[in-house]
């Protein structure tokens, strides 16, 4: 025991040294400006390391052969390598973010979407010594290296911008306080290379997260704090040590709390903008903080529950303790309900387990800080079972392993039913915005971008020009989408229509007037009229009139229908980009909108009846029902008017999901009331349960072995037969979108010869019917054009295609290719394909992003891994009951018959009843025949040992009778000698014969006491006794001497269980042997003392005194019978009264009084009575609690 104190003091010292030493590490690292010197120094080390590994990929770029593909193995992604031969890029690996690569200056770049792009290659002017420049989103340490005709140019990204937030490169290791600007900005620290500053070092706290690099330090140093408090308590679980503990914690956090609402806000922990609920609770830091304080404080709490409860003298402090530990608990379940609704209802963090795809870290954050607030619970119920008077003392153990199964269940239930519901209508409240967002068919974005150009497009003469001729329309669309609007292509289709003398018909004017039918002006004296069709899309009709000299009025009608009610296909749902006047569903829904009972329009995977039926009528417009569940999905409905209703629906979340969901939740609550309660375990003698341990050990690790393996290869056939399907869905997806473009483009020989509006028409088409994004690059690998251009202008990927892929394409000739590539730190698979001319030449590459909304396989695969691993935690917990109650079953007989042996003694030995006819039934059968015949010999041994016991009986009564009748006989005949003799002294000598006979009488009495007392130690029975008035009763018995002071010092009320009478003989000879210790001396003084003990469910009875006390070499001899340094004692009086204390459960112990400096004997009696002490075993047992 003192060892183990002993250590947990010293890791106490460990981990409290660790905290300050980081809280100085973080005083230094995060205050004043040597730490952004040091900083910077660390990183220019760094970037030379970067810069060194670079060179060396450089010098094998320019040794590689010149007419084969550069192979440079495994460059890593934040390094671009270019190689060109004779100023033609030739061979490259990763890409540069740039429209033009060329490295010869003022060279024309072709083909670009945006005619407002310069002309120059900022690839150019890259020279020879290390340059940080800016290529697109990203920044660069770039550097080119020539030999003969070869150049090759290599650049390291250092900084790129993630969301609007330039993040410096995960490879420089820099903590988000840190951003890299160039050295013409004001401020920062330059960082060299080479010793040649090349950029800026910043220190910015202004984004969130940007603390992340200080706070962590701060979070070890309180885990390393809170470690150290408990260690320290549970050296010695004391309510001292508790209070000290008590008062660190809440110190510590405190000032971590206070430090989260003034400096914290940099990291997005204790940002508002993730979480905020009032002042008080001011962010999701705070939150955890909170929650983390109420448990660390009912921790300590019941560490010391034992300490806290001997404490406790009477029934009043006991109750009040009692009702407090309840009204705490309650007081907890409350405010985690108020919390934990308030996070759900007030952020944008998902805690629905059963939607993997919506959870976050933060998810994991608040679930864990929750789960183990919660567990205070049964630390509260523990703590109130310990100080419960004895009137509602109850045996319910929390920590039991069936209240950890039951509380466990039950806290997966409530925060599964929780999240359910609030986030159910949250959700509902989510789906209403987004309802009255897709009922609304005007795109204010597009009307603004149209009034900007109508007056330009009404007055280009090219236009007026062509609209005099027939067959002008796809002419006048190429000079309209090329030059006023670009942008609005790809989320509208452009149509043009002429309507001039050529085509005065009525067919004609009936199409005119069809296609400005309903139209409304978007704006006063606007051209663009917004026509509301049968279909969601918003149509847009622009009408321009041209007057061109002998051939009257030409009439041009510019037409735009949107492409898709959704914008999450391909780039967008990848990159989560929502283009301008655009809605994006969620993945997973579906859309509809009815205008009465017909439906008008619908998107996604359920299939809309394009009619309602009566029911479905009466639900929604009658009833007014907003949610409904049926066919497999739940459906929300809002009512846009009275006549118009967008519906959208999700799958349903099946009953297997929330299994699984809560599954988890409970394993993981009863691993941590687990290890909550370790500590509190009973200690077996690990030596008597060695072979129950092995075996149930090898049956552990066997199952555990089995489970995992099943578990690991159902996981990795889902993975392989997942990754196996999907790469036919690409593969067939890309052949189908090559197959379209090969046909679309016809016998076409050389790239040359490619028409590009018509090409852009192709690809537009393409994409619509395979509802793709689709690239089209250049046989040299350029950027052509795209369906969805806009991840290009916003520099989210480069002009140059794949460099592995383009290999793949071109050298290695292949059909089509695959691969994962990466996009800042987005992932996702691109398809790429050649378009094959008429001689077999590849005269465009292709490419295609899978972004398959319908269906997503790596959600699956975790899906299905979740529940692969809580069925296998669940199987394994169930199997390890099954397997413990089979062990101990198989090992039962063995148990009793340890049991029975160590229970019983020699005359009541039982037999075992085993009905089984296996190896232990041999056991058993020789067991009981042992009983059998140690039964019988026993009853001989004890029959003689009885014989022996009155033989030794008759010789100490017959000694103890003899000793005083010799003196008496002596006497006696010494009288009647004198007598005869005549002599005249034998009355003198009759009466001192009388006395010493009457002395010896008396000593007769007493010996015969003794004898009689030690034949009733065994029969009297145990009563209620109040021991505050029985020591107060025999102390008053002898508080009649004036040389001796008694003090008593006790409580009222205490009463245990136990033979009155020889209680009161123990007392009385205690009591007794300090009066005759002390004597005729004066200033006497006795002091008895009634407390709790130190040991947990006993009191102290303490007897001291300022006598002479006992000798060293005599306390040994103290309780052996027949011992006394008493002159006629009989030695008798302690031996029995530790017999009397023995069989009351209690014990006696002497040494000298610290405080009078004689003698004390301390009595440790127990509190309570078992119930096998009042049947007639021994009296006192322990209470374990």
């Amino acid at each position: 025991m003192h060892k183990r104190k002993l250590i947990y003091n010293i890791l106490s010292a460990v981990f409290l040294a660790v905290s300050l030493v980081v809280l100085i590490v973080y005083s230094s690292a995060n205050h004043g400006s040597r730490q952004i010197d040091r900083e910077a120094r660390m990183l220019s080390k760094r970037l030379e390391q970067r810069v060194r590994v670079m060179d060396e990929y450089v010098d094998k770029a320019l040794s590689e052969p010149k007419d084969g593909w550069l192979d440079l193995g495994n460059l890593p992604s934040d390094m671009v390598v270019y190689r060109y031969c004779s100023d033609t890029l030739q061979s490259w690996v990763n890409e540069f973010p740039v429209y033009n690569d060329n490295i010869v200056s003022n060279t024309y770049f072709p083909f670009i979407t945006d005619p407002g792009r310069s002309f120059l290659s900022p690839l150019s002017s890259i020279g020879d010594s290390l340059c940080f420049v800016n290529l697109g989103q990203s920044w660069f340490l770039a550097k080119s290296k020539t030999s003969y005709n070869c150049t090759v140019i290599a650049g390291l990204e250092v900084s790129t911008i993630y969301g609007w937030v330039p993040r410096p490169s995960a490879s420089l290791h820099l903590h988000y306080n840190y951003s890299i600007s160039p050295l013409s900005d004001d401020g920062g620290v330059p960082v060299c290379v080479g010793g040649r500053p090349v950029f800026k070092l910043m220190n910015d706290n202004l984004n969130p997260g940007a603390g992340s690099g200080g706070s962590s330090l701060l979070w070890i140093a309180l885990v390393s704090l809170i470690i150290s408090s408990f260690f320290f308590l549970v050296a010695d679980r004391s309510v001292r040590r508790m209070w000290l503990s008590i008062l660190a914690i809440v110190t510590v956090v405190t000032l971590f709390f206070l430090w989260g609402r003034n400096d914290g806000g940099s990291s997005i922990l204790f940002s508002p903008i993730l979480y905020a609920s009032g002042a008080f609770f001011y962010s999701l830091g705070a939150v955890i903080l909170l929650n983390l304080a109420v448990v660390l404080v009912i921790s300590c709490l019941f560490i010391t529950r034992d300490d806290i409860s001997s404490r406790l003298a009477g029934n009043r402090e006991r109750w009040t303790l009692f009702a407090l530990s309840l009204l705490t608990a309650a007081g907890v379940l409350v405010y985690a309900h108020f919390l934990l609704t308030s996070i759900i209802l007030n952020s944008s963090i998902s805690l629905e387990l059963f939607k993997p795809t919506e959870l976050t870290p933060f998810s994991v954050m608040v679930y864990a800080s929750f789960i183990t607030l919660l567990t205070s619970i049964p630390m509260l119920v523990q703590l109130a079972r310990c100080v419960a008077p004895a009137k509602v003392r109850f045996r319910f153990n929390a920590f039991s392993i069936g209240g950890k199964i039951a509380y466990s269940f039950l806290i997966a239930v409530y925060l599964l039913c929780t999240s359910g519901v609030l986030g159910f209508q949250k959700e509902q409240k989510r789906m209403e915005v987004l309802a009255s967002r897709l009922s609304f068919d005007r795109d204010i974005s597009l009307e603004m971008r149209l009034r900007a150009v109508e007056n330009q497009i009404a007055g280009d003469m090219i236009i007026s020009a062509l609209s005099v001729f027939s067959n002008s329309a796809a002419t006048i669309q190429g000079r309209i989408t090329d030059t006023y609007l670009s942008q609005g292509e790809q989320n509208y289709t452009v149509s043009v229509y002429v309507f001039n003398d050529s085509n005065n018909t009525p067919v004609a004017l009936d199409q005119y007037n069809d296609l400005l039918k309903d139209g409304i002006p978007i704006a006063d004296n606007s051209r663009f009229l917004f026509v509301k069709r049968d279909s969601s899309r918003s149509y847009y009709v622009g009408v321009f009139l041209y007057m061109v000299e002998g051939n009257g009025i030409s009439r041009v009608l510019v037409c735009l229908e949107s492409k898709d009610i959704r914008s999450n296909r391909g780039y967008a749902g990848i990159f989560g980009i929502t283009p301008p006047g655009k809605v994006t569903i969620p993945s997973g829904y579906s859309y509809a909108r009815y205008e009465g009972i017909s439906l008008r329009s619908s998107h996604g995977s359920f299939g809309y009846p394009t009619q309602m039926s009566p029911d479905m009528k009466s639900v929604i417009y009658d009833k007014k029902e907003t949610s409904l569940t049926m066919g497999g999905y739940t459906h929300f409905f809002t009512l846009v008017s009275d006549n118009e209703v967008v519906a959208i629906s999700r799958a349903k979340i099946t009953p297997v999901t929330y299994f699984v969901s809560g599954v988890l939740v409970a394993i993981i609550t009863y691993i941590l009331l687990s290890i909550v309660g370790i500590g509190r375990r009973r200690r077996h003698n690990y030596g008597w349960n060695f072979f129950r341990t092995r075996i149930l050990e090898l049956l552990l690790v066997s199952l555990v072995l089995t489970l995992v393996s099943m578990a690991a290869v159902s996981v990795y056939f889902v993975s392989s037969r997942n990754e196996v399907n999907m790469h036919t869905m690409i593969s067939d997806k890309i052949i189908s979108i090559a197959s379209l473009m090969e046909a679309g483009v016809g016998n076409v020989s050389r790239s040359e010869d490619l028409n590009y509006p018509q090409l852009r028409r192709l690809m537009e088409q393409v994409g619509s019917d395979t509802n793709s994004d689709v690239t089209i690059y250049s046989p040299s690998g350029h950027l052509l054009m795209s369906t969805y251009p806009m991840v290009f202008e916003m520099h989210l990927l480069g002009d140059r295609i794949n460099g592995k892929a383009y290999s793949e394409i071109i050298c290695s000739h292949k059909k089509y290719y695959i691969q994962k590539e990466n996009a800042g730190q987005i992932s996702f698979y691109s398809m790429y394909a050649p378009i094959m001319g008429r001689q077999g030449n590849v005269i465009a590459i292709i490419c295609s992003p899978y972004n398959e909304e319908n269906y997503d396989f790596e959600e699956d695969a975790f899906i299905h891994t979740a529940t692969v691993f809580s069925i296998f935690l669940l199987c394994l917990m169930l199997s390890l009951f099954l397997v413990s109650r089979i062990v101990d079953k198989m090992f039962r007989p063995l148990s009793e018959m340890s049991r029975k042996m160590n229970s019983a003694d020699l005359d009541s030995l039982e037999q075992i009843e085993y009905k089984r006819n296996d190896e232990i039934a041999a056991i058993v059968h020789a067991y009981n025949r042992m009983v059998v015949e140690l039964s019988e010999s026993s009853k001989k041994l004890a029959q003689a040992e009885r014989d022996k016991a009155w033989s030794g009986m008759a010789r100490q009564v017959a000694h103890e009778i003899k000793n005083p009748l010799t003196p008496m006989k002596l006497q006696l005949q010494r009288v009647i000698r004198l007598k005869e003799k005549g002599d005249p002294t034998w009355q003198i000598r009759f009466d001192e014969a009388s006395k010493v006979i009457l002395d010896h009488i008396d000593i007769l009495t007493d010996t015969a006491n003794e004898f009689s007392t030690f034949a009733k130690l065994y029969t009297e029975t145990p009563t209620l006794i109040e021991l505050d008035v029985l020591i107060r009763e025999e102390i008053a018995m002898f508080d009649n001497k004036d040389n001796i002071e008694f003090l008593y010092l006790g409580f009222d009320d205490v009463k245990v269980m136990g033979p009155k009478p020889q209680l009161t003989r123990v007392f009385v000879n205690l009591i007794n042997n300090a009066v005759q210790a002390i004597g005729d001396a004066p200033d006497g003084k006795i002091t008895v003392s009634l407390r709790n003990s130190t040991e947990p469910g006993y009191y102290d009875i303490v007897f001291e005194d300022n006598g002479p006390g006992v000798s060293p070499e005599n306390e040994s001899r103290l309780f052996t019978p027949n011992f006394t340094t008493k002159n006629g004692g009989s030695g008798l009086g302690l031996a029995i009264s530790r017999s009397i204390l023995e069989k009351c459960g209690a014990t006696i112990k002497y040494h000298r009084s610290y405080t009078l400096s004689g003698a004390c004997f301390t009595i440790i009696y127990p509190k309570e009575l078992p119930s096998e002490s009042i049947s007639g075993g021994s009296i006192f047992g322990q209470d374990i609690r």
